[in-house]
């Protein structure tokens, strides 16, 4: 018996290495029709010299540039699988993927305090933002009562010819200041703390991470003056873009295993100088 399991894993072994030389080491997906996004890049792209410097954008304020990038990027993918032991074995629970966190942290280089100051004002951009949602209560709440004292100094005939027109028991100054919540006219989509401080983007070399701050730790020291350490824990829920190689020397992923040898080697993600 177990020279017979040791022959069939020999030839599925066989049959294995002889498909990774025919497809170039490519796993075909459905007879090649679908294929993995890393599969439709093409080698030899041509090159350009850009900056990556990370981008956020901050609800209600726009989009504010690092002064310079983190010295390290943690990106941290988890599965939610519940694993519980039974009698007859382990039962598995497949619930998807837990959101993704990212672990930011670095110094702000020559930018000192004052680049500290502007990763603290984009770690709590929303206690910042509802400042003018504050001032928009406010407003609604004077409209209201400008409604009701229009209300009161308007004449009763003019009011009772203007409810048998719109067909409501209100008045138009209740539908324009707000006072009748079901037909007011008043702007009521008033964001919340949650909803600005859920909508934190992150633009990083063709990667954008949606999600929201966690917590933020800031280190000054005498060993290292005038530089300050940070480190920020960002959560994200969703991600979209999709990242490429970014450097001469890197080569395709997808031509089969390592071989870095100039004839017949993994082909180079961009192209040389010559154009070859």
């Amino acid at each position: 018996m177990a020279n017979a399991l040791d022959n069939i894993s020999n030839a599925v072994n066989n049959a294995s290495q002889v498909l990774g030389t025919l497809t170039g080491g490519t796993p075909i997906l459905n007879g090649g029709d679908n294929k993995l996004p890393s599969q439709n890049v093409q080698d030899f792209r041509t090159g350009t010299l850009t900056r990556n410097i990370i981008h956020w954008f901050v609800p209600e304020f726009g989009v504010v540039k690092m002064y310079v990038n983190p010295s390290n990027i943690t990106y941290k993918h988890k599965k939610l699988i519940t694993k519980d032991r039974t009698k007859g074995g382990y039962t598995l629970q497949y619930w998807g993927e837990d959101l993704t966190t990212l672990a930011i942290s670095g110094t702000t280089g020559s930018s000192g305090i004052e680049g500290i100051n502007v990763l603290e004002e984009i770690y709590r951009a929303e206690q910042l933002a509802f400042d003018t949602v504050g001032q928009s209560f406010s407003a609604n709440s004077a409209a209201s009562g400008a409604g009701s004292q229009i209300l009161s100094g308007i004449a009763s005939s003019v009011v009772s010819s203007a409810v048998n027109i719109a067909g409501t028991g209100d008045g138009i100054a209740d539908g324009i200041f707000g006072s009748n919540t079901f037909t007011s006219l008043a702007p009521r989509n008033i964001p919340s703390l949650a909803e600005l401080a859920f909508g934190v983007e992150m633009y990083y070399n063709g990667w954008i991470f949606r999600g929201f701050f966690e917590d933020m730790q800031v280190i000054e020291s005498a060993q290292n003056i005038g530089l300050f350490e940070y480190s920020i824990n960002f959560t994200t829920t969703q991600r979209r873009g999709y990242r490429l190689n970014e450097f001469a020397w890197q080569r395709s992923a997808i031509s089969g295993p390592s071989n870095n040898e100039q004839a017949g080697g993994v082909p180079l993600s961009f192209l040389d100088q010559g154009g070859q």
